[in-house]
């Protein structure tokens, strides 16, 4: 993956980012798992993958962090990879499972 030259702002933005990247496959299998499941898996793949690119390597680190809705710097000084990635890994599996539900729900017919 490369890095984009203004950074990674938003968790909104690294979800769209990393959901450009995975197949498929991948996003049928995440739908398999709960979400503990699928943290604890992807935890030294993936997990790994966004802890590199998308917070240590960030330009923009400091406004990703902020959109985390934690703006105060004592409270994310405890803020590492592994925890932001693992935040980032459980946003992605309920983007991936919302995305399945609003789907199945369109082919039925829809809500009323």
């Amino acid at each position: 993956m490369q890095m984009k030259k203004v950074g990674y702002p938003t968790v909104g933005i690294v979800l769209d980012d990393i959901l450009k990247t995975v197949s498929g496959d991948f996003k049928e299998k995440v739908k398999e798992m709960t979400c503990d499941e699928f943290v604890v898996k992807q935890h030294f793949n993936l997990g790994m993958t966004i802890k590199e690119n998308y917070f240590y390597r960030n330009r923009a680190q400091e406004q990703l962090i902020k959109s985390l809705g934690v703006g105060n710097k004592k409270e994310y000084r405890f803020l590492d990879g592994d925890v932001f990635s693992q935040i980032i890994l459980e946003a992605l599996w309920k983007k991936i499972t919302a995305e399945s539900k609003k789907k199945s729900s369109e082919e039925k017919g829809g809500t009323v």
